[in-house]
């Protein structure tokens, strides 16, 4: 709707005063003022070197939009305006027959490819790698909507020292359980929780004690690879239940063995931007944005990881994504810089890659922060959250906020069943239309005409609440954030709550009974999109 007022605006614009204007701004002003305002004539006042508000009665007088019941000039040269109830009439019914599909766009444009978790296969999923679960995947749905190609992968690190340390660990427990000893390096290394004894559980009930009968050097990296493979099982049941999913998962190992990290290696030295230096192999970063020179390959022969990571993020490049967005924790400030300084050494464009940090989140229960999990001894597992509050509650409370600020989670509202609770506050507008059509013997999806007439004042702030959805998508698609869509949910949920408050829905008059009908149908399409686009459920029944 913004879009066809700024559509008239351009073409008033230009039979009055001959200038071709590409943006014009429309916006929701307070509802006293009308359902949409403009500040054209007040912001391209050099173009027409005249008195803004004279000239905002001449866009007014020139402006041909039938869609429009009144205009006014107002202040200075602000120009707002009203939409008659047979355009909101139309817009409603347009709305009701795209159902699911009202706001979402036909897919175009250069393939995306979304990388987000990525957790070591080191132990279970953590409160915080929740956060980039619900971020990732609700940007995902949101990025589909806006029309964007996206395809989602995780990348997980089955090599290098953690994975070792996991396996040792492990290997210690196992040795435990028939009252021997594995030696170790470094024991106060070592991981802790209760995951690693029920890992070494397992691993017994599989193999009995095959693993005590050889070397330690022979038997670990078999030990190895049953904890990792048994730590990404765990993890894949976590995501699957948080209800985030992947199109690929891709291994580290995979470039070491394809000799991808080798192959970028060589190309960097014959570009001549790697160099040797104390005895090991850098990257010319500093040429390219980075901040200095970084290590790829050490004085011991191994590569950092800044080697595979390029090494993985070509390979992204020759797979045909045009953008390759990273979401990262904020431990990895710098991360992009140093990676996108080798990827450009290797030919890639400068915005290949985009990377999103996803700040920290801090539980708290009754005012005090929660720290620490008994399954995992250091850390509270996702599935611990998961089990407290449910699916629904972590999904919503870790979008709420911008992704780039860190939050606190409070599980006492998260369990609420009230207004306090903003996710409950959502899903009952959207269970309170249901139950008003069970009340009606009628399908809300069947409903498609909007019979003419005036609306009330509550009517008109929920229909434009209604039809400000498909900004909300682009918006939130263009910036790579997804608060903008809670922050909007409660919004209309307030809209429909008051406008039920003032109205009676199931009225005598057969023509504004159907039109109010109609307006519940319509928020209860949108709800039930908006809060779809977050993985959280849209009930019925409450």
């Amino acid at each position: 709707m913004e879009e066809r007022v700024a559509g008239a605006l351009r073409d008033a614009v230009r039979d009055a005063y001959g200038i071709k204007l590409d943006g014009v701004h429309v916006e929701r002003p307070n509802h006293a003022h009308g359902d949409f305002a403009t500040n054209v004539a007040l912001a391209n006042a050099r173009a027409f070197r005249r008195n803004p508000r004279e000239v905002a009665q001449g866009i007014a007088e020139a402006l041909d939009a039938p869609f429009l019941e009144s205009v006014e000039v107002a202040g200075p040269g602000f120009i707002n305006f009203r939409l008659s109830p047979d355009a909101l009439g139309e817009e409603l019914e347009e709305l009701l027959m795209a159902r699911e599909g009202y706001g979402r766009r036909e897919l175009s444009g250069a393939p995306i490819l979304l990388e987000y978790v990525s957790v070591n296969p080191t132990g279970p999923m953590t409160v915080a790698h929740g956060r980039h679960a619900a971020y990732g995947d609700s940007l995902a749905r949101i990025l589909g909507a806006a029309g964007r190609k996206v395809s989602r992968e995780y990348y997980f690190n089955d090599g290098g020292n953690q994975i070792r340390l996991l396996g040792e660990s492990v290997a210690v427990r196992y040795a435990e359980l028939f009252d021997r000893e594995w030696p170790v390096p470094d024991a106060e290394s070592l991981y802790r929780g209760e995951y690693i004894r029920e890992i070494a559980e397992d691993l017994k009930e599989r193999d009995g004690d095959k693993h005590l009968l050889t070397s330690p050097e022979e038997a670990l990296p078999e030990i190895i690879a049953f904890a990792t493979d048994w730590c990404m099982a765990g993890i894949k049941e976590t995501i699957a239940r948080a209800r985030a999913s992947f199109d690929s998962y891709f291994n580290e190992k995979s470039l070491y063995e394809s000799g991808a990290i080798e192959e970028i290696i060589e190309k960097l030295k014959e570009d001549g931007h790697a160099y040797e230096s104390e005895g090991a192999l850098w990257l010319a970063s500093s040429r390219f944005g980075d901040d200095k020179d970084r290590v790829l390959i050490k004085s011991d022969g191994s590569y950092t990881y800044v080697a595979p990571d390029i090494a993985y993020h070509r390979d992204k490049w020759r797979r045909g994504f045009a953008t390759a967005v990273d979401i990262l924790g904020a431990d990895h400030v710098g991360f992009e810089a140093r990676l996108r300084a080798g990827l450009v050494a290797l030919g890639l464009p400068q915005d290949f890659l985009d990377v999103e940090l996803v700040r920290l989140v801090k539980l708290l229960r009754g005012g005090e922060q929660v720290k620490v999990s008994k399954r995992a001894g250091t850390f509270v597992t996702l599935d611990e959250l998961l089990d407290e509050v449910g699916v629904d509650a972590a999904r919503y409370f870790y979008v709420r906020s911008s992704h780039r600020t860190e939050m606190n989670f409070d599980l006492a509202v998260a369990v609420k069943q009230s207004d306090e609770n903003p996710v409950y506050y959502v899903q009952y507008a959207h269970a309170r239309i249901a139950s008003i059509f069970r009340r009606a013997g009628l399908n809300p999806a069947e409903i498609r005409d909007v019979p003419s007439g005036e609306f009330a004042h509550e009517e008109r702030a929920l229909l434009l609440e209604l039809f400000d959805l498909p900004r909300v998508i682009e918006g939130a698609a263009s910036r790579r954030e997804v608060h903008p869509l809670p922050t909007y949910l409660e919004t209309l949920a307030t809209r429909f709550h008051r406008f039920y408050t003032v109205h009676q829905v199931l009225v005598d008059d057969e023509e504004l009974r159907a039109r109010r009908l109609a307006l519940c149908a319509a928020t209860k399409n949108v709800l039930g999109i908006g809060l779809g686009l977050l993985g959280v459920e849209a009930p019925d029944r409450m």
